[in-house]
């Protein structure tokens, strides 16, 4: 390995940075202050036969990265950065670590990606989307349970697999969204319900309580009838005690003029 002085003096080409058969068990944060204001310019890097077990956060800095070589280290996680900012990366070697898990990687002109000898339990099938993806060895993961075993060292076969493994959860995820809303149809099918019922309660209760309600008040009408009608009886029954009496006293006062009539005679 080149001392870091010549490295900050240049004897290694700018654009790749060779650190392989180290002992290193992290990236020293002095060889970061000396490349610091060139990582934009990295375009390859290669950390193999180290101890790391992790990857620093420098990542999001290495935008023209095409190359990066960890393999045989003790890396169990990636950082999400690489998915997302090493866009121009083609080489990715990982072979020979502890890795458990990958972030996505939305690397479209990635054209070798090797897995081989980790502890994956699954490979995403987004990974079939990279149409420049040609190499992904994968042998060597026996926790790896979605692509059978002979098939892991044929990069095609390990594609065609992931390829139809994106097709079928295409698929099953499409038939959840249809149930998801079918689902939320039929919870506002039975809030309607719910609420339709509870018009129909309120209905009876209204119906009830006037049931309850009309003989009352039909009594009170009916009294109120029938005591008009007493009123007004009585009052005929005066009138006519009343022009039964202008009767008798007009019979009276012309039976008298006829007895006057015959005396005068």
């Amino acid at each position: 390995m080149e001392s870091y002085d010549d490295l900050a003096d240049g004897t290694v080409p700018e654009l790749s940075l060779l650190l392989n058969h180290e002992q290193l068990d992290h990236i020293p944060k002095d060889l970061y202050k000396l490349y610091k204001h060139r990582l934009k310019q990295m375009t390859s890097i290669s950390l193999s036969h180290n101890k790391l077990s992790y990857v620093s956060g420098y990542m999001q800095q290495l935008t023209r990265l095409q190359e990066l070589d960890l393999s045989h280290n003790t890396i169990r996680t990636l950082p999400k950065e690489i998915g997302q900012h090493c866009i121009m990366l083609r080489s990715l070697l990982l072979h020979d670590n502890a890795l458990v898990s990958l972030p996505d990687l939305a690397l479209h002109v990635l054209e070798t990606l090797d897995l081989r000898n980790n502890n994956l339990q699954n490979i995403s099938s987004k990974l079939s989307s990279i149409e420049t993806l040609k190499n992904i060895p994968c042998d060597g993961n026996s926790e790896l349970n979605t692509i059978p075993v002979d098939m892991r060292s044929d990069s095609a076969l390990v594609l065609w697999t992931l390829r139809l493994q994106k097709t079928h959860q295409s698929k099953i995820d499409g038939n959840m969204q249809r149930y998801e809303e079918i689902e939320a149809i039929a919870k506002i099918t039975e809030l309607e319900k719910m609420q339709l019922n509870l018009d129909l309660k309120r209905l009876q209760d209204s119906v009830d309580i006037l049931r309850r309600e009309r003989p009352v008040k039909w009594i009170k009408l009916k009294y109120r009838a029938l005591k008009c009608t007493s009123q007004a009886s009585k009052r005929l029954e005066g009138c006519i005690q009343w022009l039964r009496n202008v009767y008798s006293s007009w019979k009276e006062h012309k039976k008298s003029s006829r007895v006057q009539e015959m005396v005068q005679e």
